[in-house]
């Protein structure tokens, strides 16, 4: 017998007007071949969640899960109302693909509601990877459509535990962005250089951090975390920079400082003793990135390390989170100033062409070695439960009241 669905819709001009709203039950249609029938069962939260919200509009991801045609009214106006997606596991309902069967599960960017949707997929000859095809999803980057296959939730659980799943939906596509960007942006080995945006001319000297002063903005971020971490733990000894520095809030500083990720843990005011650091070790480069920080903070960064006299590139990885309307979120980026930005999608698929199945095993590697040294020390995984979980927690977020030392996992 059908059952009611629940949802979280938001308001396309500010995503802070949200709330969730209960889908009345429909039979399910006959599954169609080559697709696979899925539902969701955990999903990680972060900022990244807010930024989906507010650039939705330019990167099509309002319609990776449209709002259903039989939503009650008002929130059934696609053109006032949409959803967005979440990085997590769901299990497999029903399948028409041979090689995978129901009970499975699988690891991807995953409808955030409690009923079951349809996607039809194609194989890519790589172990475990399959890519959707349903077409109204093809004018998305290819990171969205690519899912990993898995045995049963209840059988991961059993082997790994329930936080090594728990960071795996908070943090493995987060955490793939800055690993890509360490080994493929700035490569040690000419045949991994890749174009940080994707593409364009990209020389041995661009990428080389060798000897640098790498300056992390947003620091306390899961992705720069990461990215700290990679610089140190994914890439050779000789190729990593000489300093990292990592650049936060006041509340975010302890953190920053037990993490041990970051040679120096500086504040967002505080560009001049970056500049006193500069003159001190005198690298060979800076290389400053913005993972997100706060508002002002990049301008006055770049302001006092552009009089160092020594080479800066400057690197955008994220942006302001905070809900804007389309108009002023495309002007702020106009503002923002000569810099490269970083195309999470095409650094992994250009990875995995350059890498192919060794990809996944570098990576998995690097990812695990992460999560067993603890993932990032002082942070503690924030279990909670179902759809009412989620709308609280997104609430938190839009008041920024989410501690930077928390990780916030739903099961649905």
């Amino acid at each position: 017998m059908a059952q009611s669905s629940v949802i979280h819709v938001f308001d396309q001009g500010d995503y802070s007007k949200h709330r969730l709203v209960t889908i009345p039950p429909t039979d399910p249609q006959p599954l169609s071949p080559s697709s696979l029938r899925l539902r969701t069962r955990i999903l990680g939260q972060t900022t990244n969640n807010l930024t989906y919200a507010n650039l939705g509009f330019a990167l099509g991801w309002w319609d990776v899960y449209p709002i259903p045609e039989n939503t009650p009214a008002p929130y059934n106006d696609r053109s006032k109302y949409a959803t967005i997606a979440g990085w997590g596991y769901a299990d497999v309902v029903e399948s028409t693909v041979p090689d995978i069967s129901t009970g499975s599960s699988v690891y991807g960017y995953l409808h955030v509601g409690t009923g079951t949707w349809n996607v039809s997929i194609e194989q890519t000859g790589m172990t475990n990877q399959i890519l959707v095809t349903s077409p109204h999803r093809q004018h998305l980057w290819k990171i969205y459509n690519r899912l990993s296959v898995h045995p049963s939730l209840e059988k991961l659980e059993k082997g790994n535990g329930q936080d090594v799943l728990g960071w795996d939906a908070l943090m493995t596509a987060l955490f793939g962005t800055s690993y890509n960007l360490s080994t493929f942006g700035f490569a040690w080995d000419d045949s991994l250089r890749i174009h940080p945006m994707g593409e364009g001319e990209w020389s041995a000297e661009d990428a080389n951090i060798d000897d640098a002063l790498v300056v992390v903005l947003n620091a306390s971020g899961k992705t720069g975390m990461s990215f700290a971490y990679a610089l140190r733990h994914a890439r050779p000894k000789a190729h990593q920079p000489r300093t990292i520095v990592g650049v936060g809030s006041d509340k975010s500083r302890p953190l920053l400082e037990q993490s041990g990720f970051y040679d120096e843990v500086l504040l967002n005011g505080d560009a001049e003793r970056v500049k006193e650091l500069v003159g001190k070790e005198k690298p060979r480069k800076v290389v400053l990135l913005d993972f997100g920080a706060r508002p002002g903070a990049m301008a006055s960064y770049t302001e006092t390390l552009s009089s160092t006299g020594v080479p800066l590139a400057r690197f955008f990885v994220g942006g302001d989170n905070r809900p804007a309307k389309p108009s002023d979120l495309m002007q702020a980026r106009g503002e923002r100033g000569e810099g490269v930005q970083v195309n999470a999608n095409t650094l992994r698929e250009k990875g995995i062409e350059v890498g192919g199945e060794k990809y996944f095993t570098d990576f998995d590697k690097a990812w695990g070695g992460f999560v067993n040294q603890g993932a990032i020390k002082g942070t503690k995984l924030v279990w909670n439960e179902g759809m009412e979980g989620w709308e609280k927690g997104w609430e938190a977020f839009c008041k920024d009241e989410v501690r930077s030392d928390e990780g916030r996992v739903y099961r649905l």
